[in-house]
């Protein structure tokens, strides 16, 4: 348990350093090696919380700004995708969640990599956000589908995460409501979160200095290739078990 608890410290950390410094990725880089640490489940609900509050601070601090006709289609999109999300997160099985979960970090860290755009106006935005809000519950990521989305509409930076935040967190309180009524919020997910809190501040103040020192494209694509590297190896895992 000891080594369990460090391990998902160090993750977390980790996690959070990345997600302060590059501006993206504290799911990604989380939940392929908490799959590693915990069971699949406990990995995808214990990064899909931790990751909760950040979104919750941008929507309260550039409320002013949210896009609300935007929100409105992503965040109705978004909830109807989550119930679909937690059943997939309580019924398959761990070795297929863990497949999935790799697929999908490997997808979005393409994505990322590509700045990929998706056109096709509000109906694209409504169908990521469905997405988004399936891959979010079941998965604990889904912010490079919706920023995909986003970046077709041509909104202000201010705007666009304004408007992010305030669907990220209207789809992450839907799926904490998810996973108690699922019955995933275990002791383990407990004690997991009590590692993480220490962590997330930790991580916010290294990553904080590290912006300040570092070529942020350099790490932005050392970020991309930890990512890859770390999908691959929760493949192997899957095939070898």
């Amino acid at each position: 348990m000891t080594a369990a608890v460090l391990g998902v410290f160090l993750v977390l950390t980790l996690a959070s350093v990345i997600r302060t410094t590059a501006g993206f990725g504290f799911s990604l880089v989380a939940v392929p090696p908490l799959t590693l640490l915990l069971d699949p489940v406990t990995a995808v609900v214990v990064a899909a919380i931790m990751a909760a509050p950040l979104s919750l601070w941008i929507a309260v601090r550039d409320w002013r700004h949210v896009h609300q006709r935007i929100t409105a289609v992503a965040l109705g999109a978004g909830l109807a995708g989550v119930p679909f999300g937690v059943w997939l997160l309580h019924s398959l099985p761990a070795r297929a969640l863990s497949l999935v979960i790799a697929v999908v970090v490997l997808m979005c860290t393409l994505m990322v990599w590509r700045r990929v755009t998706v056109r096709g106006g509000m109906g694209a935005v409504a169908w990521i956000s469905a997405f988004s809000g399936a891959s979010f519950a079941s998965t604990g990521i889904d912010g490079p589908p919706m920023v995909a989305a986003m970046q077709s509409l041509s909104l202000p930076p201010r705007v666009q995460r304004a408007t992010l935040g305030v669907v990220f967190s209207g789809t992450s309180l839907a799926s904490l409501a998810g996973f108690g009524i699922s019955g995933q919020l275990t002791a383990e997910v407990g004690w997991a979160l009590l590692a993480g809190v220490p962590a997330l501040f930790i991580g916010i103040f290294v990553g904080e200095r590290i912006f300040a020192r570092f070529d942020a494209e350099r790490f932005r694509r050392a970020v991309l290739g930890l990512l890859v590297v770390s999908s691959v190896s929760v493949l192997a895992g899957v095939v070898a078990g």
